[in-house]
């Protein structure tokens, strides 16, 4: 048997963080690095999803890491199930009346 799926189990991304990778990506495609990047951000009163300052570090694991889930959200994931039994059980009530 071989079963074909794609790797859906990931945690939907909130609007805030959409917002900032979207941000993040516009401003790096403007030719801005990391660092200058996360000084636009604090400067602007953006904090990190979790209540943070920015820092060039910052920056770069936000677009690493959505890069990472949309290439896993695209990829087919192919298992094979090899030397293995089926059984069927009949469902029926036992002790009713």
């Amino acid at each position: 048997m071989v079963l074909k799926t794609r790797n859906l189990l990931v945690a939907p991304y909130s609007d805030y963080q959409q917002f900032l990778h979207d941000t993040i990506q516009d401003l790096q495609d403007n030719g801005m690095g990391y660092r200058k990047i996360a000084v636009w951000l604090n400067e602007n009163g953006y904090q990190t999803p979790r209540g943070k300052r920015f820092y060039g570090n910052h920056v770069f694991s936000i677009l690493k890491r959505k890069r990472q889930r949309d290439e896993r959200l695209t990829r087919e994931v192919e298992v094979e199930y090899r030397n293995f039994d089926l059984e069927f059980i009949e469902r029926k009530l036992i002790n009713s009346i």
